[in-house]
């Protein structure tokens, strides 16, 4: 058997109150085993504002830059598209 840290840990909590090991057992029991991996999953970061806001001002500098085939219009880059993206985004 495979000890968890929470298992182990509750297990010696369990018999440190005076429960003999048998029912202390219960600690190695799936549900606490459930617990210890949902507390191990790892918290995932979200985008921020700046990052969002940049998200917005590509797309309707996009829109105005491309062509119906996505093609760049006369006169655009990908450069000019993030420099116009960028000063959208600081006057939002």
């Amino acid at each position: 058997m495979d000890n968890c840290p929470t298992c182990v840990l509750l297990d010696a909590l369990l018999q440190s109150r005076g429960i003999n090991k048998t029912q202390a057992a219960v600690a190695y029991s799936p549900p606490v085993r459930a617990l210890d991996r949902a507390a191990k999953k790892k918290v995932k970061r979200g985008a921020s504002v700046a990052s969002r806001k940049l998200g917005k001002a590509l797309k309707k500098v996009n829109a105005k830059a491309r062509t119906k085939s996505g093609k760049f219009k006369k006169g655009w880059t990908q450069t000019r598209v993030m420099k116009e993206a960028h000063k959208m985004k600081r006057r939002m």
